[in-house]
Parts: structure tokens; sequence; C-alpha cells
């Protein structure tokens, strides 16, 4: 008589062995989010962001506008109820402490509204004001080259700049020379912007006062 077989009984699959899966499954998902969410993580990072705004403590440089040997103190403060930025400049006064109670050597009101991303000093005493919006869908900033020459204050250089859905570029106006370059694209040429540009009384510029060569 052949022996009987028997039955097959399915065993219930072990407690830990459905842990170990799902821990595994978890650990997939979290790292496919991570990847996913690091390309933005990576530009929030990088993206230049004012460093301005409103009610925030002013910014400050210090550099030798006049030449005389002397470092002097630039301030950019923002008004407290509205958003205009105003430019403070400080004659020999770069070792002092920033006393906005004191009468300015210069002082430009309503400078701009836009965010304020950077003040910087650069060769031979000129002083760069940098604003826009910097990690926008559509960034763009413009640079305004102030100096000092014969006991007043110039705006000596602008360059707009834009990285836009549309493409990206800089217009840059030298008012010192009189020349301007239009760069459109990442690797694009240089090309000549007809016309001559003299210097503009930083007392005087506006956003009316911007080259409109660089007007796109």
């Amino acid at each position: 008589m052949m022996a009987q077989r028997r039955p097959r009984v399915e065993r219930p699959v072990r407690p830990v062995l459905c842990l170990l899966i799902w821990g595994r499954v978890q650990l997939r998902m979290k790292t496919e989010f991570l990847h996913t969410l690091l390309p933005s993580l990576v530009l929030l990072a990088v993206a230049p962001m004012p460093v301005l705004a409103q009610n925030d403590p002013p910014i400050e440089v210090t550099l030798d506008m006049d030449k005389d040997g002397r470092m002097d103190r630039a301030a950019l403060v923002r008004h407290p109820d509205h958003a205009q930025a105003d430019l403070y400049i400080y004659l020999a006064a770069g070792d002092e402490k920033l006393d906005l109670s004191r009468k300015p050597a210069f002082l430009k009101k309503d400078l701009t509204a836009e965010g304020i991303l950077s003040l910087e000093s650069k060769g031979g005493g000129s002083l760069v004001v940098t604003y826009g919006c910097g990690g926008c869908s559509n960034d763009y900033e413009t640079s305004l080259t102030i100096v000092h020459r014969g006991g007043e204050f110039l705006v000596a250089g602008f360059t707009y700049a834009w990285d836009t859905r549309a493409g990206m570029g800089s217009c840059d106006i030298n008012y010192l020379t009189g020349k301007g370059v239009m760069t459109q694209g990442l690797d694009g040429p240089d090309k000549r912007i007809k016309g001559r540009f003299t210097p503009v009384k930083l007392a005087e510029w506006s956003d009316d006062k911007r080259p409109k060569a660089c007007d796109l």
C-alpha cells in the first residue's frame, strides 16, 4: 500500500520578515523623494537673496572713495514705513561706528525699492550697489557703480543682467569711457551699443535716467 502524502500547509509569513520588507520599501521611498527634492534645495542655496529687507539693520561697507588716504563709510538703510532704500555716505568716517543721526557728506534718498542684493567696495574707490530679484522665476539685477570725482558723487557704471525663461544676457554701460556693450546668451558675443554715454550725478539719478539702450 502506498503511503498517503500529507497535505501541504502554507506557513504564515513571519512578522520579522514583514517588517524587514516594509523597512526596505520605506527606505526606497525616502531615497526617491530626496533625489526629487535635492535640485530644488541646491537652487535655494545658491540663489542670491535680498540682504536688506524692511526693518533690517543697515548694511555697510568702508572704502576710500575720495582717495585722501582715509577710509569712508557707505550705508544702505531701508525705510521702516515703505520699501525705498536710502544711501548714506560719510567721508573720513570709516573707523567710526555708523551714526545715522549725524549729517552725511552725501545722502541719496529713495535709491531703489527693489531688493538689495549687495553693497560692495571695488577697485579705485568705487562703490557698487546691486539690487533686483535674485532667486525668482525670472531673475534680474541692476548694478550701479558710484565714484567720487571732482568733489561730486557720480554714477560711473550701469549694468543690467537677466536670466529669464525667454533667455539670458547683460547690458553694460561705462559712463567714464562713454561706451556700452550688450551680450545675449550664455556665450554670446559682445555687441557694441551705438551712442556716447556721460556720467550722471548721483543726486540726479533715478530709474528714468537708466540708459534706453538697456531696455528690453
